[in-house]
């Protein structure tokens, strides 16, 4: 449920309690993975998704009974029996996949849950337990409960950080895209005329200096994207070798492929290792014109990169959809 932490938080603040459901286990196929969750909020409004279609209608129905009871209800949904007369309206998977999904009513005075989720919208790592037990009165548990009974244990790591270089027209879009996504983005420009909250509202940071010492004095590893937008010759490679000796996650720089090439040798003369992963000209093809379009085919890579898959058309593939560890124990 961390995913929805600022919109639970918002409620739960102002005194009112949420339902929430969560996918404490994913067998075979489905449209998203384990530890997502979709809630209830005062007045029937429902947030947050887990697989769409009747499953959520059924959950709908459960919460209704959870906010009434406070009981944790641990609903299984799979794909319905062929033979059953009335399958077409049971809830299941038609993709095959099956589910376990945890239905728990949050209170505003459960303070475990409110720290959890106030770590994770500020983007600190954080961990929740929640008791798989059937009729299990509390559904948070302590650490030292989870010998005793089945535990589902949801982590937020630490927001990974976009940082991105040359506060372009261009880096407004990527910026609003990865912030979106979930990413803590930092945007890096000397020109304080271009770098201003009016342009960058979704950024986290925005930070007017010289871009090389600027990411010298910043915490870069493998779940740090950088971006570089900007055309300047005077830091460009600077910045993509600081990027890549650190071993960013993902560094890709914009620029026709004469740029790349240029900025190749340049990368060699500094003795920079790994230019292998430099993405340039960067983002997948998808023939983006407008900055909306770039960002679109930017931030696909990225995920693509730090997925490790490979950025092609699904109908081109074979094999299961969805990579994905389990979680639960």
């Amino acid at each position: 449920m961390f995913e929805l932490a600022p919109r639970l938080l918002a409620v739960l603040e102002a005194g009112e309690p949420v339902v929430v459901a969560t996918a404490v286990d994913v067998q075979g196929s489905a449209p998203n993975g384990t530890g997502t969750s979709t809630a209830v909020l005062p007045g029937g409004e429902v947030v947050g998704t887990i697989s769409g279609g009747c499953v959520e209608g059924a959950l709908w129905t459960t919460a209704e009974e959870v906010l009434a009871t406070g009981v944790p209800v641990l609903e299984r949904f799979g794909f319905a029996d062929p033979d059953d007369p009335d399958a077409d309206w049971a809830p299941g998977l038609r993709c095959g996949g099956r589910l376990e999904v945890l239905v728990h009513r949050v209170l505003p005075t459960d303070r475990v849950v409110l720290d959890a989720l106030r770590d994770a919208a500020a983007g600190r790592p954080t961990t929740l337990g929640l008791s798989l037990e059937p009729g299990s009165l509390a559904a948070v548990v302590s650490r030292a409960d989870d010998c005793r009974t089945r535990v589902f244990t949801e982590y937020a790591g630490g927001r990974a950080r976009c940082i991105v270089v040359g506060a372009v027209e261009f880096a407004v879009a990527v910026t609003n895209t990865a912030a979106m996504l979930g990413y803590a983005v930092t945007v890096v420009d000397p020109r304080p005329v271009f770098l201003t909250d009016q342009r960058f509202p979704a950024a986290q940071e925005r930070i007017v200096g010289w871009p090389p010492r600027v990411l010298a004095d910043t915490a870069i590893g493998p779940d740090t994207v950088v971006v570089l937008l900007s055309h300047d010759d005077r830091f460009d490679a600077e910045v993509l070798d600081l990027a890549l000796r650190r071993g960013a996650g993902y560094v890709g720089a914009m620029g026709s492929r004469v740029t790349h090439e240029r900025r190749l040798a340049a990368l060699r003369e500094l003795g920079t290792p790994d230019t292998d992963r430099l993405r340039s000209p960067i983002g997948l093809d998808i023939g983006a014109e407008t900055p909306a379009e770039v960002a679109l085919a930017v931030m696909a890579e990225v995920v693509a990169v730090r997925r490790g898959a490979p950025g092609g058309p699904l109908v081109a593939g074979s094999g299961p959809l969805h990579r994905r560890a389990a979680v639960a124990h």
